[in-house]
This record gives structure tokens, C-alpha cells and sequence, in this order.
């Protein structure tokens, strides 16, 4: 086998990887490739240690983006909660002013 075509096709495989990662247009397939590549003693242990904090990447950046998801479903739930309030506090507010009004 020839080392370097070997090498380039790693570095290839990991490349078009990491640009649809990047792009986030990204399938299961992706992350797998890349963590595949990552494992050491299998792969040159520079193209793995690249691969694995590549990865490391892709790992906080979906858990920052879950966490995001979550807190703007609060956010929701909190100003529905806030809407539904002020419906309220304006009805009472309308029958209040009117019983005065009397």
C-alpha cells in the first residue's frame, strides 16, 4: 500500500467530514466518520488525535445548541405565562373600572 495516498485519503475522509459538519449540514454518518477516525492505534496518531478533537468540537457544540433549545422553550413557556397574565389582568382591570363605574 502506498503510505501516502494512504495518508491523503485519511486526511480526505476527515476533511469532507469536518466541512459538512461544519456547515451543519451534517448527517449520524459524519460524527460517526469522524470518531472512527479518531481511534488511536488504528489510524497515525496525528490524523486520530486531530479526528478526536474535532469531535470534542462537534460534541459541545451539539450540547450548547441542546441547551439553547432548552432555554428558548422556557423562554416560550414563560411568556405565554406572561400573556396569559395580562389577559387576565386586563379583564379584571375592565370589570373592576366598571363597578366603579356604577
Amino acid at each position: 500500500m502506498d503510505l501516502e495516498r494512504y495518508y491523503l485519503d485519511l486526511f480526505e475522509i476527515l476533511t469532507k467530514s469536518c466541512q459538512k459538519i461544519a456547515s451543519g449540514k451534517f448527517e449520524q454518518a459524519d460524527s460517526e466518520r469522524l470518531f472512527e477516525l479518531s481511534k488511536k492505534g488504528r489510524y497515525p496518531s496525528f490524523l486520530a488525535d486531530l479526528a478526536e478533537s474535532f469531535g470534542m468540537m462537534l460534541v459541545k457544540f451539539e450540547a450548547r445548541e441542546f441547551q439553547l433549545k432548552r432555554t428558548i422553550e422556557e423562554l416560550e413557556a414563560a411568556k405565554a405565562k406572561l400573556e396569559e397574565y395580562s389577559v387576565r389582568l386586563k379583564t379584571e382591570l375592565e370589570e373592576c373600572l366598571e363597578n366603579n363605574a356604577k
